[in-house]
Formats: structure tokens, C-alpha cells, sequence
């Protein structure tokens, strides 16, 4: 079949280390990206920062000092989202950032570690404990809400995704566990 005539067209739009970013935060636990408008990279060394790609205009990274443990990007608008745990315990202190007015906000300590999370719309993010799952809207003062507990089948895997239908009436965890060993 001639590259002409495949199903998906595929373009390199650019390399992360070609913006300075070093190969060790090339990962999964380092890279995030909720939509195709932004990337966003935690890097750890020499000092602790998140950097922002705007894919609008790559070759101008906004890197930025922070303490978190995960950066989320808002997958339409510069608001950051960013989740540190606190030490000595098993919480996370949880805070959005609007980059270009330079304010919070909002902030929250949750009581659980968050072990996954995501923005499921512009406006609310999904926060994924091991027992719960959350929505935190970005507006008002409001604090975390349990949409609903983990269920047993559920309790030993890794998280790799939450969705929510338009209507947020449908939500769906979706988690992988490994397989059984190989004799």
C-alpha cells in the first residue's frame, strides 16, 4: 500500500529535546498532554519547573519554577493545574494556576493521594484516589466533590484513563491490572 493512500497521515511537529527539554523527562511520569494545543513537561533538574509547550507556537516554551509532582495543562486555555504530595502524609495539595493573569485560582489539600487525574472538560477536572472519584470545577470555591467509590474489581489496577459523556451523567474508570504469570 503507498504512504499516499494510508489511512493516517503521520507528521513529526516537533522534538521535545530540540527545546532544551532533557531525554530523562521524556517519560510518562514527566510528559503530559490533554490536548493537542499544549504539552506540558516536569523537569526535576537542576531545580524543579514545568515547562509549557503551546503548540501555536512551539519554538517559545514558558518554563516555570514549581515544587508539584504532576502538571496538567487545561487542555483549551492557559490554566495549570498542578498536584504535590505533602510530606510525611498520604495527601496531595492540589492547585490551578491562570499563567497569563499570573493568580490562583484555587487550591485543596485532598485527604487521599490522588493516583490519577485529568481534565474531563475545560472547566472540571477528574480526580482519581484509591478508594474515590472526584469532580473539581475550576469556578466558584468549591471543593473536590465523590462522584462515586472505586469498585473491588478495580482496587489492585493502574488507572489509565476517566471519561464523562457531554452531560456528565455517564463515567467510566478505566484501569489495567497484570496478567497472570507465565509458567
Amino acid at each position: 500500500m503507498a504512504a499516499a493512500n494510508a489511512p493516517i497521515a503521520m507528521r513529526e511537529a516537533l522534538t521535545l529535546t530540540s527545546l532544551g527539554i532533557a531525554p530523562q523527562f521524556i517519560t510518562f511520569t514527566h510528559v503530559t498532554m490533554e490536548s493537542d494545543r499544549y504539552i506540558c513537561v516536569r523537569e526535576t533538574s537542576p531545580q524543579n519547573s514545568v515547562v509549557i509547550i503551546d503548540m501555536a507556537m512551539p519554538s517559545q516554551p514558558l518554563r516555570r519554577p514549581i515544587t508539584a509532582d504532576s502538571a496538567l495543562m487545561n487542555p483549551n486555555t492557559r490554566i495549570l493545574a498542578l498536584k504535590a504530595q505533602i510530606p510525611g502524609t498520604t495527601q496531595d495539595h492540589l492547585q490551578i494556576f491562570n499563567i497569563e493573569a499570573k493568580t490562583k485560582i484555587k487550591s485543596h489539600q485532598m485527604p487521599e493521594q490522588v493516583v490519577f487525574w485529568k481534565w474531563i472538560t475545560p472547566k472540571l477536572l477528574g480526580l482519581v484516589t484509591q478508594a474515590s472519584v472526584y469532580h473539581w470545577s475550576i469556578e466558584g470555591d468549591s471543593e473536590p466533590i465523590k462522584m462515586f467509590d472505586r469498585t473491588a474489581n478495580l482496587a489492585n489496577n493502574q488507572i489509565i484513563n476517566y471519561r464523562c459523556d457531554p452531560a456528565e451523567k455517564w463515567l467510566v474508570l478505566i484501569g489495567i491490572a497484570p496478567g497472570a504469570p507465565e509458567n
